[in-house]
């Protein structure tokens, strides 16, 4: 497991909780983004480092104008999108660049990507997508509206997800032209990106809740009322939805109907999404303190 930390390091930990290396990288880094045996991490005054995944010693370093807030993303090539406005791919090896092309907002805080598209999210205003080779944009969402989280793409290709900052809404739209599908209400500001699973949305809101929506049509299929701001995508694994909260409440919920099937509480505000891995999810909270729960009960 890596994680990126505000003290300008990257972390690998071991499934038992040991510290297996620890790279400081400068600035307040982004979560890091693995592949190749390789670890890409940000930092907000624009470095991109590229770290051995096995002994955390540096393989290579890029600089972008801006700083970064978006994690790096790994498609072949890493994909790195500054706060202005700038995307980069870069050779996965060496840092080389392949290429850069501008996204018509700054702000940007937030990068996906698929097999045809990057998407972005800008908190000046709207979310993007563009072509991953040439950087042409394919379509682009009310650049009026702050969007916190990157759109998550379907499995079909068809269809995008995202939430709004600005009306807390979580809006469907056409993958390829961007034309709006349908639109949800949360009760507050969105700030992730939804989770889709089996054919269902589930999306984090400021107003404590997780919320269920049918991905064909919107409906609202249920909601669990957490008690306190979640400022991070949830993680959807073996049917059970996976969520923090501002007041460091780790919830464990049933998928299919909103059934909570456990509840931990965390020593400080959980503001990053869980990684689960066999029957294990893994929490960090905002005191630097990571935990590992059984996915099945707390």
């Amino acid at each position: 497991m890596y994680l990126g930390c505000t003290d300008g390091c990257t972390y690998a930990l071991a499934p038992d909780g040991t510290l297996l290396w620890t790279r400081r990288v400068g600035g307040q880094v982004t979560a890091p983004a693995a592949g190749d045996g390789l670890v890409y991490a940000g930092t907000d005054d624009g470095a991109v480092v590229a770290v051995d995944a096995a002994t955390g010693d540096r393989r290579w370093r890029f600089e972008v104008r801006g700083g970064l807030q978006a994690s790096p993303r790994v498609s072949e090539a890493v994909y790195v999108a500054g706060t202005d406005g700038r995307v980069t791919a870069l050779h996965a090896s060496d840092g080389s660049r392949l290429r850069t092309f501008r996204n018509a907002s700054r702000g940007v805080c937030s990068l996906g990507v698929d097999d045809e598209l990057l998407v972005l999210a800008s908190l000046d205003g709207g979310a993007y997508a563009h072509d991953r080779t040439d950087g042409r944009e394919r379509w682009r969402f009310d650049s009026s509206v702050a969007v916190g989280g990157a759109p998550a793409l379907g499995d079909e290709g068809e269809t995008a997800y995202l939430g709004t900052v600005d009306g807390g809404r979580v809006v469907a739209v056409s993958a390829v032209s961007g034309h709006v599908r349908w639109r949800a209400e949360t009760g507050a500001r969105i700030w992730a990106s939804p989770t889709l699973a089996d054919g269902t949305v589930v999306v984090g809101s400021g107003d404590g809740a997780v919320y269920a929506f049918d991905a064909d049509d919107g409906r609202e299929v249920w909601r669990v009322d957490t008690g306190a701001r979640i400022w991070a995508s949830p993680t959807v694994a073996d049917g059970t939805v996976f969520v923090g909260n501002d007041a460091g409440d780790v919830y464990a919920i049933a998928r299919e109907d909103g059934t909570v099937r456990w509840c931990y509480r965390a020593q400080g505000a959980v503001v990053a999404p869980a990684a689960v891995a066999d029957a294990t999810a893994y929490v960090a909270d905002r005191g630097g303190v990571v935990y590992a729960l059984s996915k099945d009960t707390a």
